[in-house]
């Protein structure tokens, strides 16, 4: 008997990006493999030497770590705790967790509110947690997304001292960001143990380049890639987020795991993927995220919501130097909006698309 959904456009390590390292003959160094968040798949890639026994000893407790903290499905874990908690009742957590908390409520401000930590109630609802697939997929009803709703908002969460939420049921999952901030952070493991030439990869969607010269963005529709970006800096973030990486299909009708907070449906805006290259990658992360949730507007895009939002991100001194792409498809329109030259700093491989320049 089918099952009544497909599952499309999904790959075990959700290879969003991928990318062509360039270095000279000296090529002495290793790959190594490591599991974190749920089963998530990290590739540390060191190409000037091997890395040292303390250096992946280092790595081990670090992911080891974040995920006893961060892990939504982990029983016992600090969010976990704060999930399952009642209105009022204090989690104990560490000066790193409320420093990442904090953080992403920044981000939730920065993105109007498009990345918001605290939209699992809707994930859940939308069974993208904590098992993913499921067999029995079906559609929310318009009462359960509207009750799912009741318990999102960031500022039902306190972090001050200790974790604290106002509202029973709200629940958190950091996985929009925790990607990028592990990148980050592995790498700087990778650079005290002398790594000059490299990369960290965090579930194939958040990267941390210590030294490469191109980057393949994924096509978000077709086989290959969409693009190839020229890199000029070495020690680079990079995050992408698409519409295709999970998805449920059934009646013909397409549902991606990006969710948004205010409308409690998966994203329909057109955007098919959103790249971003810079520095914090727990930032870039939710940025990356935010963009898919921000309108484009086919025929103005400068009057979009997702044109607005990259002058916003580009005005802001955090991203001054960041590059961005924005893949976006709507039947036979396709575009990419990007802050970059055509030519100069990016190849396009994909002539069907036509590039805006946002300005």
């Amino acid at each position: 008997m089918k099952s009544k959904f497909k599952i499309f456009c999904f790959k075990i390590c959700a290879v969003v990006v991928v990318f062509t390292l360039l270095f000279g003959a000296c090529n002495t160094g290793e790959q190594k493999h490591f599991t974190a968040f749920n089963g998530t798949a990290v590739t540390v890639q060191s190409r000037n030497k091997s890395l040292s026994n303390a250096a992946t000893e280092k790595i081990s407790v670090l992911l080891t770590e974040l995920n006893a903290e961060f892990s939504a499905a982990l029983s016992g874990s600090t969010v976990f705790k704060i999930n399952a908690a009642a209105a009022g009742e204090k989690t104990e957590i560490s000066e790193r967790f409320k420093s990442i908390a904090v953080s992403c409520g920044e981000m939730r401000e920065f993105t109007d509110g498009k990345f918001d930590p605290s939209v699992y109630p809707l994930t859940l609802l939308w069974q993208f947690a904590p098992n993913y697939p499921v067999p029995d997929f079906s559609v929310p009803t318009d009462e359960e997304i509207a009750y799912a709703k009741s318990f999102v908002g960031y500022d039902k969460f306190s972090f001050s001292d200790g974790a604290i939420k106002t509202t029973a049921g709200a629940k958190l999952d950091f996985g929009g960001a925790l990607k990028g901030y592990a990148a980050d952070k592995i790498a700087e493991i990778l650079k005290a143990d002398g790594v000059t030439e490299g990369y960290v990869n965090v579930g194939g969607s958040s990267l941390y380049i210590i030294s490469t010269n191109t980057l393949s963005v994924m096509h978000p529709r077709d086989d290959g890639n969409i693009i190839e970006v020229k890199l000029k800096e070495k020690n680079l973030s990079v995050s992408t987020s698409g519409d295709y990486q999970k998805t449920y299909s059934l009646n013909g009708n397409t549902y991606s795991h990006i969710i948004d907070p205010d409308t409690g449906y998966p994203q329909q805006t057109g955007v098919a993927s959103a790249t971003v290259i810079g520095n914090d990658g727990l930032k870039l992360d939710a940025l990356s995220t935010a963009m898919c949730l921000f309108k484009h507007d086919f025929d103005l895009p400068e009057n979009g919501e997702l044109y607005k939002f990259i002058q916003k991100i580009l005005s802001a001194e955090d991203f001054k130097n960041a590059s961005i792409f924005a893949v976006c498809v709507n039947g036979e329109n396709k575009q990419i909006l990007t802050n970059k030259k055509q030519g100069e700093d990016f190849t396009l491989l994909d002539r069907n698309y036509t590039v805006i320049t946002v300005n």
